[in-house]
């Protein structure tokens, strides 16, 4: 599926628009959205909404190309911005607010796309 976004950098983008503005719609739902339901299903939510965009800005950015330490870092700034502005944004949704442990595990979830797109690379 990698090899695929990589040749196809414009459905990769066309996948990380689409995952931005699922997380903003989630994270405008007012009263909590996911978070309200379970602990556990707003973790796995986090973990895997930002592992996706971090798994798409990549394959974005670098293309065909094998990573570079600059779209590691490209990514994981974008990304770290992206997980901050989400957040903040919550802060003006009735019913809900920023969390740091939010951020945390949006953060974990990207540091996991970038670890599997960095082995699955030493594979190849």
């Amino acid at each position: 599926m990698l090899n695929f976004l990589e040749k196809n950098r414009v459905i990769s983008f066309i996948f990380l628009i689409l995952i931005s503005m699922e997380i903003y719609f989630f994270s405008s739902v007012k009263g909590g959205g996911v978070s309200q339901a379970l602990p556990i299903k707003s973790v796995i939510y986090h973990l895997c909404a930002f592992f996706l965009f971090a798994i798409f800005l990549l394959t974005t950015i670098k293309g065909k190309k094998k990573i570079q330490i600059y779209h590691l870092l490209l990514t994981l700034t974008i990304s770290f911005f992206y997980a901050i502005l989400d957040e903040t944004h919550q802060i003006f949704v009735p019913g809900r607010n920023a969390s740091i442990s939010d951020i945390i595990i949006n953060n974990t979830g990207i540091l996991f796309a970038l670890i599997i797109s960095l082995i699955n690379q030493i594979k190849r």
